[in-house]
């Protein structure tokens, strides 16, 4: 257990969803209430897609907007419950819960298909001013949100995150004497700085969940959100001191160009290795193959799992560089002219990532779901 004691007196927290707050912050905000600190709740959007838990609200996932006004509902009253009186959503974009689904590689990620301001759509820098704008009315000396993974990984809080550390580092900047603490929640298994909470604030943990009915079901001494999970009202709740590094200032251009380094490491390797042959009777092309093989997984890899026709481009691009760039080169000098396989291995991967861009994509959860209604 952490030692460092966690003594904030100006709070601010950004969550994603209502309830977020309570199942993971309820202690902190409580215990922090309680020694006379001030508290500030930033939540981003009204968990317009929540799945809720009790039969006679299901009718609300039918209607987002009911089911936002509900949530925001239970969240003032929870807030009620712990005794914090500032609390706001963010900005006047009214961001939409995204949703979440299990992709391919059993990780969550973010549905098919996003309206323009859910959460995850819009723009990091566009949510980053709107806390920005919190932090410079409040000036907090402590920041909370979620880990950079997004805690379990929900699209929502991993952008929770990067939004959050991109403001925290502009309001730094602002304030050049102000020195903000960053704290994110630690998951079960990762290092913790403090722990905070236990039997003095688990029965108003208890009473801000229970305002959340319709996300958390409730028993004596614990709560669940998923089936079979469940965790003590009394657990402490575990911060991580970390700091807001550049890297939400860079995701956003590594995932619209990362084809392009990709495609210049990948026409390096395939310029190296396509002109092996095989150790065998008829010196098969071995080196040709290979090059094919790895730029058929990854340009089709691209269009399967991340659905980029744009990658596709730079990826095709990133290739053509670097072996334009070899060729000029006295040791691939005759890369192109008077190389066997050259002409074969340009020509190839060029027609691989073309079909690989006009090819429709592969819904491996679609496929899924179809085979289970199938043999229902």
């Amino acid at each position: 257990m952490a030692k460092q004691r966690f003594t904030a007196k100006k709070i601010l927290l950004v969550h994603a969803h209502p309830d977020d707050e309570s199942l993971q912050t309820a202690h902190v905000m409580a215990d922090a209430i309680s020694r006379g600190a001030e508290v500030f709740l930033l939540t981003l959007t009204r968990g317009e897609r929540g799945r809720v838990k009790l039969e006679e609200l299901k009718a609300l996932e039918a209607n987002r907007a009911a089911m936002g006004a509900f949530r925001a509902g239970e969240l003032k009253n929870a807030m009620a419950a712990l005794g914090v009186k500032n609390f706001k959503f963010a900005g006047t974009r009214a961001y939409l819960d995204s949703g979440m689904r299990i992709g391919n590689l059993g990780t969550p990620t973010t549905p098919a298909k996003l309206d323009e301001m859910s959460l995850t759509a819009v723009s990091t820098p566009v949510i980053a001013d709107d806390i920005l704008q919190v932090m410079r009315s409040f000036k907090p000396d402590a920041v909370i949100t979620y880990n950079s993974k997004g805690g379990y990984g929900h699209p929502d809080h991993k952008k929770t995150f990067d939004a959050t550390a991109m403001a925290l580092r502009q309001f730094r900047k602002l304030t050049a004497g102000r020195k903000t603490k960053f704290w994110v929640i630690a998951e079960p298994g990762e290092r913790a700085t403090v722990a905070i909470g236990g039997e003095k604030t688990a029965e108003l943990k208890k009473a801000a969940l229970s305002a959340h009915a319709s996300q958390v079901t409730i028993k004596r001494d614990t709560y669940s959100v998923a089936d079979g999970v469940e965790f003590r009202f009394d657990m402490p709740e575990r911060l991580r001191l970390a700091s807001p590094n550049v890297m939400p200032w860079f995701k956003p251009v590594f995932r619209a160009l990362f084809g392009l380094p990709l495609g210049l490491l990948l026409g390096y390797a395939g310029a190296y290795v396509h002109n092996i042959l095989a150790d065998n009777d008829r010196h098969s092309p071995l080196g040709l193959y290979l090059a094919l093989g790895a730029t058929a997984s990854i340009a089709f890899g691209l269009r399967t799992w991340r659905n980029s026709r744009g990658a596709l481009y730079l990826l095709n691009a990133g290739m053509t560089i670097a072996i334009w760039f070899l060729s000029r080169d006295h040791i691939f000098g005759a890369f192109i002219a008077d190389d066997k396989y050259g002409n074969r291995y340009i020509w190839c991967a060029m027609l691989i990532c073309g079909l690989a861009a006009v090819f429709p994509r592969i819904s491996f959860a679609k496929w899924r779901a179809k085979r289970t209604k199938t043999h229902l």
